[in-house]
């Protein structure tokens, strides 16, 4: 199990190692949901799946969950924001308690069953009128096959979709705003904006 400090590093690496041979933005996740937090100012913040916690950014309700224990002490030491050890599929966590929901880079981690059940649980704990911001990896996640090949199987992650398989995740419980495609550490990601989706029966409204 990797510490929140390899972890962070890792990730340090290759963001800067991109924009060193691209010479491009080397996070642009961050830079995505800065603007989005700036457009829409956020109240309380779900980061689920939170890793080294590399989305709290200073001045936010923020609030990280992450299965791994070592990620969550790492967390709790350097970044702002509470913290909790707990399983995406089972949040202990109050329902419609939160505004933004983000789901970052955890998809390719788990088996279709447990993301749906992750997102049951998202939806679950937003806002009637909360958002979710979903990002995650998709193939081919290099052009290369080869570099994609060997990049997957030095990824952790077991579970890398392509784009319309997470639509399809997505489309039961949620309404898709706005997608984009945006290169993150060498990695084709997709970029969601998401609300529950509404049901109206008899003028009542139904989650």
């Amino acid at each position: 199990m990797k510490t929140g400090f390899f972890f962070n590093l890792i990730q340090e690496l290759f963001s800067r190692t991109y924009s060193l041979v691209t010479g491009n933005e080397p996070y642009p996740l961050r830079t995505l949901l800065q603007e989005q937090f700036r457009r829409n100012p956020p109240g309380r913040i779900l980061d689920v799946g939170c890793g080294s916690g590399c989305y709290a950014f200073p001045g936010y309700d923020y609030t990280g969950i992450d299965a791994n224990p070592k990620y969550i002490a790492f967390c709790r030491k350097h970044r702002p924001g509470v913290f909790w050890q707990m399983r995406a599929e089972e949040m202990s966590l109050c329902s419609l308690s939160y505004d933004v929901v983000l789901c970052m880079n955890l998809g390719h981690h788990v088996e279709d069953p447990s993301l749906v059940r992750v997102l049951e649980q998202i939806k679950r704990v937003m806002t009637d009128d909360g958002i979710l911001i979903f990002a995650d990896i998709i193939r081919p996640i290099v052009p290369n096959r080869f570099a994609a090949w060997i990049l997957e199987t030095l990824d952790e992650g077991h579970s890398f979709r392509e784009e319309e398989d997470y639509l399809k995740l997505l489309k039961d419980g949620f309404r898709i705003e706005s997608r984009r495609e945006v290169v993150d550490q060498f990695y084709r990601t997709l970029f969601i904006v998401c609300r529950k989706q509404t049901v109206f029966c008899d003028g009542d409204r139904r989650v």
